[in-house]
């Protein structure tokens, strides 16, 4: 693997009371529940935020803190004329922290290589942790110029700088938040970036003119249509690379025009009529999500569609309280305009049943669980709304689409989800084909507080302990990799150089391994896994079960 450039190391300072593990482990746990006030405590953070370079203090950078794990507790602070930073109230657990300013690299609490995960901050109730202080580097560049097909400047097309990241353990090249647009001389200027290899594309708005069928077609640097043809662009910390200069394919565009009904054979009028990119990562403006309505006899029209595979959708706007009715279906935009499209929209999957604790387990259902359905392919349906448990345990999900795995949020650390039965077949590692119009009932999900505990240390090969690495655990059983997966874990330890992974699923026989450096979501990936399978160490765990390992780490 190639090693990645290190980032400036994040200088740390603890000068408050001693961490008490056990304290903080135990703490109250922050919780994910929505409309609820923020969970209170009484531990405070306390550092500074310098530029890398100079160790001048960064004024107005912004600090974030969220507990660990994704539950609800989020903090947002800005720092003083002295770049100092200070949480306060916060409850005992682990907490992420992030430092960001424009015009330097997003930083991670213990982030030291680009695209890790930052470290865990583990806090006692009423502990001061002093000195936390990051120092953010300055951010790299991408500068250049967006040509037409005479060579003549293009103003305000939108430029994205992509990189291949790994979704769900496919790698897929995916834009950054790193965009702009270019000036009245075609030139654009990229800032913020991390270091590492990276594409750039462009693309320009067209105008809806029904006389003139020209438009340009998403193009990736150095000038291809074809994301297989696009140029990697590497850049360094704190780098600026110029003249990434290429210009726009030229496109015949095309309409589509047709009708859009509801359930009931209505017109759908008022909904929003969208085109989404299935074969590609460059979104157009002004065809996803952008807007184009449907009229009130439910025809609608997209103009200036350049060349290319998409999802044509089609979304009602529903009446306060009902569920959105949706319909979609494939689409490929050629050389020849679309006409008669016919797009007949539904609700959803139902889904409702009860969650519970295993019986004779003595434990009472916490009032924070929620049940929602984590959608297996992102982008293929709408995102569902997280149902509340009514006083009785029950709950209800509604127009659901797509393929999703039922999941619950919402629990203390010390719970986990036990087991999900619809139809009396256990799919809680199974996704669910929900269909339209469908109605499923009397699903069982289990939920405990009977989690198992993986923790531990890392040395290295002489026996010295290491404080920064990644820790992953995953099952020996090769099927159980498949994303996402339950049975899939990593973790970064925690200022102490102590790693916690809570809640694998029980009776199994898991590897772990610990590694110098990995890019987040990179657990995940199947050849990673592969390759780390003879190193792993064996443990196994029973329900309920804590365990303590000792790990060494490997040096990839």
């Amino acid at each position: 693997m190639k090693r990645l450039a290190l980032l400036p190391l994040v200088v740390l300072v603890f000068m408050g009371q001693p961490f008490d593990a056990a304290q903080g482990r135990r703490g109250a746990p922050p919780r994910d529940f929505q409309n609820q006030p923020q969970p209170t405590g009484t531990a405070v953070i306390r550092g500074r935020i310098v530029a890398a370079d100079t160790s001048t203090p960064i004024r107005r950078a912004q600090v974030r803190a969220t507990t660990a794990g994704g539950g609800r507790g989020a903090r947002l602070v800005t720092t003083d004329s002295e770049g100092r930073f200070e949480l306060r109230d916060l409850p005992a657990g682990r907490w992420e922290l992030s430092a960001a300013k424009a015009g330097f690299v997003t930083l991670r609490y213990g982030q030291r290589r680009p695209f890790e995960a930052g470290r865990p901050l583990e806090l006692a109730t009423g502990q001061k942790l002093e000195g936390v202080d990051i120092a953010l580097p300055r951010g790299a560049a991408i500068t250049g110029r967006v040509f037409d097909e005479f060579g003549d400047p293009v103003a305000g097309a939108r430029v994205q700088v992509l990189r291949y990241q790994l979704v769900q353990g496919e790698r897929q090249l995916m834009p950054t938040a790193n965009t702009a647009i270019s000036d009245d001389t075609g030139a654009f200027r990229v800032y913020g970036l991390m270091p590492g290899d990276y594409y750039v594309s462009a693309l320009l708005r067209a105008l809806d003119d029904p006389n003139d069928d020209a438009t340009y077609a998403p193009t990736y640097f150095p000038g291809t249509g074809a994301v297989a043809d696009a140029q990697r662009i590497t850049i360094g910390l704190g780098q600026e690379q110029g003249n990434i200069n290429f210009g726009l394919l030229p496109v015949r565009a095309i309409r589509i025009t047709g009708t859009a009904t509801d359930s009931s054979g209505a017109p759908l009028a008022g909904g929003v009529v969208a085109l989404l990119p299935s074969d590609g990562v460059v979104r157009v403006p002004g065809l996803g999500g952008g807007g184009n309505r449907v009229g009130a006899d439910g025809r609608f029209t997209i103009a200036n569609v350049p060349p290319g595979n998409y999802t044509l959708m089609a979304t009602a706007r529903p009446a306060r309280g009902e569920d959105v009715e949706i319909a979609s279906m494939p689409l490929f935009a050629g050389g020849e305009d679309l006409s008669g499209i016919a797009l007949i929209a539904s609700r959803g999957t139902t889904l409702s049943g009860r969650v519970v604790t295993p019986a004779g387990g003595g434990a009472t259902l916490p009032e924070s669980v929620q049940v929602a359905v984590q959608q297996v392919r992102p982008g293929r349906g709408l995102p569902s709304r997280p149902a509340r448990l009514a006083a009785d345990g029950t709950f209800a999900l509604s127009n659901l689409f797509g393929q999703g795995l039922v999941r619950v949020g919402g629990l203390p650390q010390d719970w986990t989800l036990q087991s999900v039965v619809v139809g009396g077949v256990d799919v809680t590692d199974t996704a669910i084909e929900f269909r339209a119009d469908e109605e499923i009932r009397g699903a069982q999900i289990t939920v405990t507080n009977r989690v198992t505990d993986v923790s531990g240390t890392v040395s290295g090969r002489d026996g010295t302990p290491v404080r920064d690495y990644t820790v992953v655990i995953f099952p020996e059983d090769e099927t159980k990799w498949t994303a996402p997966s339950r049975f899939v874990r990593s973790a970064r330890p925690d200022q102490q150089g102590l790693f916690r992974i809570r809640a694998l699923p029980p009776n199994g026989r898991y590897l772990a391994v610990a590694v110098d450096y990995l890019e987040e979501g990179e657990a995940n990936d199947p050849e990673f896994l592969a390759a780390a399978k003879n190193s792993g160490t064996r443990v196994a765990l029973a329900d309920g079960e804590a365990k303590a390992v000792e790990l060494k780490l490997l040096q990839r």
